[in-house]
């Protein structure tokens, strides 16, 4: 059995780290799900912490991903057996009223910068090695057999950010939703017709995508692969925040959203993004692995067609230096390519 969050208090979670009474200061980010974050500085020692609060009224993530149970509360609540490359550096969670808090380190000073000002990689070569490198141990990681685990489900993850999904969140008040609907206006305005016809079909119809994915060998997925969520540690281990969307399915869904979310950060392509992830990854068949690149290219542009036609419409360039108008292209050609093949 799954340990509640539930079980403990706040002023209990927070008077076992030492933060009684301890004021909460604002803590800027760039996170858009409608959870909110403080920082907390411990006056016995000057430790900083963060206190993440998010709750099914506030969280338009947890409303489209039917997460009832909060489940990102269970992996601070130290539920997920992870190696030990890897971690989920919650201290733990608790209730407050409705909402789940969840205490962590602040790891300001560690997390992977979304963005450069100068435009740069956010990321070196060797960072990127590493990062694919504990990526692939997480997939590697064994499931949790509880079978009360709250994953986040497949079909909603892959349609979170959809143009349906979008028309909804706009209808529902959600800010984000007008911005996804102007994305999507611009990839209709500057995508292939094969590739608008493409996203068209599985934003009606996702199901033979979710067909495609069944033979491939699910794994343990953090579900939200932007860099930003991402802190190389100076003992060697890397650590992931935001397991909101924590799932099981096959890599191909890490893998397209690692691809689609940090054109600012890869100083490589996607293709040999993916050549290195696989140099480390446990061993797959030439067949699933070429089944697992297709499905990624099609995900990928689900998953982000939206920011890749505002970034073609501003005539923005990728940190690998690829304008985002042949970017835009790239992706489209490839996944109607895989989608020929797959679905």
């Amino acid at each position: 059995m799954l340990s509640h969050w539930n079980e403990r208090t706040l002023p209990d979670l927070l008077a076992e780290y030492g933060l009684t009474d301890t004021p909460e200061q604002p803590f800027p980010n760039d996170g858009w799900s409608g959870a909110t974050l403080t920082r907390l500085q411990r006056a016995s020692d000057g430790r900083s912490f963060i206190l993440k609060r998010t709750s099914w009224a506030v969280d338009w993530i947890a409303r489209a991903t039917r997460d009832h149970a909060l489940r990102e509360g269970f992996v601070a609540m130290g539920g997920l057996r992870l190696p030990a490359q890897v971690v989920a550096p919650y201290l733990g969670a608790a209730a407050d009223g409705t909402a789940v808090a969840m205490l962590m380190p602040d790891l300001s000073s560690e997390l992977i910068p979304w963005e450069r000002p100068d435009g740069a990689p956010t990321m070196t070569p060797a960072v990127v090695d590493r990062v694919l490198a504990a990526i692939a141990d997480l997939h590697a990681a064994p499931v949790p057999e509880a079978a009360d685990w709250p994953w986040c489900p497949l079909r909603e993850r892959l349609t979170l950010l959809s143009p349906s999904s979008a028309t909804r969140f706009q209808a529902d008040g959600v800010a984000a939703g007008a911005r996804f609907l102007d994305g999507w206006a611009a990839f209709d305005d500057l995508a292939s017709p094969e590739a608008r016809a493409l996203i068209a079909t599985l934003d009606a119809d996702p199901t033979p995508l979710i067909a495609a994915l069944a033979p491939l060998s699910p794994t343990l997925l953090h579900g939200d692969l932007k860099v930003a969520n991402i802190a190389p540690l100076a003992d060697g281990r890397t650590a992931f925040i935001d397991w909101q969307m924590v799932m099981v399915a096959p890599a191909a869904v890490d893998l397209a959203y690692l691809l689609v979310a940090n054109t600012s950060a890869f100083p490589m392509g996607p293709a040999d993004v993916l050549d290195r992830y696989r140099a480390g990854a446990r061993p797959m068949s030439d067949d699933d692995w070429a089944a697992t690149i297709d499905l990624t290219m099609i995900i990928g542009l689900l998953l982000r067609g939206w920011r890749k036609g505002l970034d073609a419409r501003a005539g923005a360039h990728l940190a690998s230096r690829i304008g985002a108008v042949d970017d835009l292209a790239w992706w489209g050609d490839r996944a109607v390519d895989a989608a020929g093949r797959r679905l």
